[in-house]
């Protein structure tokens, strides 16, 4: 676990390293436009409310629900890991200081739960929205609100809610027509 740790700082080290303007301002875009999920609840209700893209928002909102409730209000009160902007006082925060726990990361189990989703009913848009996902991740450690390891368990959270909601979904769609 120390290497693991050892690791994680060494990344949020790196990051402090590279902080320039440029970086500052294209990430905290990324960064914004994912606080409390809202682009991808803008972007699940427009889903919702086309009749083309119904049953894909479906997946998509149940997906991003899923995601955050298990990383924001479970994983995290069950781990309680510092951020490393705690863990190191030495690092100058950029962007407000987040609430609560850092792992996993929710914005990013939240955008690949969105991503992944996407790319399981469309493949084309799926992978836009994957893209954005990485930087939205990216962002997160760049920022130094969350170590290496909380965006990595944060992304593989995200895909994995976002395949079995599908799975689930089409059992009971399945279920239903059978029924």
């Amino acid at each position: 676990m120390d290497f693991i740790y050892s690791i994680d700082r060494a990344v949020a080290d790196f990051m402090v390293s590279i902080q320039n303007g440029f970086l500052n301002g294209f990430f905290e875009f990324f960064t914004r436009i994912s606080e409390a999920g809202l682009c991808w609840i803008v972007l699940g209700i427009l889903l919702l409310i086309n009749k083309k893209t119904r049953k894909m928002g479906i997946y998509f909102a149940f997906s991003l629900a899923v995601a955050f409730l298990l990383s924001e209000h479970t994983i995290k009160d069950i781990v309680c890991r510092e951020r490393p902007f705690i863990d190191n006082e030495s690092i100058k925060l950029l962007i407000s200081p987040p609430d609560g726990y850092s792992f996993p990361s929710s914005h990013t189990a939240s955008s690949f739960a969105c991503a992944v989703s996407l790319i399981l009913c469309n493949k084309k848009a799926g992978i836009s929205a994957l893209v954005i996902a990485i930087i939205i991740a990216v962002s997160r450690i760049y920022f130094t609100v969350h170590f290496l390891t909380d965006v990595l368990v944060g992304a593989a959270l995200g895909s994995a809610v976002a395949i079995l909601v599908h799975i689930v979904i089409d059992r009971i769609a399945k279920a239903k027509k059978a029924g």
